[in-house]
């Protein structure tokens, strides 16, 4: 068995940054919570089931782009920031001096030039994200949480 993997290096625009895991209870919400905002926007995708390739699942002309973006504009400043606030908790700029974390516990940025950057942070805020909330998406969680959930018949 492999060794969980706590954390991933990644470089944008020329940095380095490390992204850490979500604390359990914090990933667990932040799982409800995306959900929530997500599942509407992929029911206007409609999956091709016979696809035989990842590039076939999927057909462009099948996307309804209106219905996708109404669910982003649905999502509140107030949940934008939770989210945020939470994803950059978790990263971390490689320095000469060691890591150093991208965002306070005050909100406060913690490293130069981040605080007019959005290209950057918008991309830490996707790779926190993706790193800490693909798996579960991708079945080990909920397998985890189905097979958890099945009972045996009882008497």
């Amino acid at each position: 068995m492999q060794p969980p993997v706590k954390y991933k290096d990644v470089e944008i625009n020329g940095r380095k940054f490390r992204v850490r895991k979500f604390p359990a209870r914090v990933g667990s919400f932040m799982i409800i919570k995306l959900t929530a905002i997500l599942a509407p926007m992929f029911a206007g995708i409609k999956q091709n089931l016979k696809a035989k390739s990842a590039d076939d699942i999927i057909n462009m002309d099948d996307i309804d782009i209106t219905g996708v973006l109404e669910q982003l504009n649905n999502l509140s400043e107030k949940d934008f920031d939770y989210i945020q606030e939470k994803a950059l908790s978790v990263c971390y700029e490689t320095l000469p001096a060691g890591l150093t974390p991208v965002l306070h516990a005050n909100g406060a940025f913690g490293v130069e030039d981040l605080e007019d950057d959005t290209v950057t942070v918008m991309a830490l805020t996707v790779h926190a994200l993706t790193f800490n909330l693909t798996s579960f998406f991708q079945g080990s969680g909920i397998k985890g949480l189905v097979k958890g959930l099945v009972s045996s018949p009882q008497d």
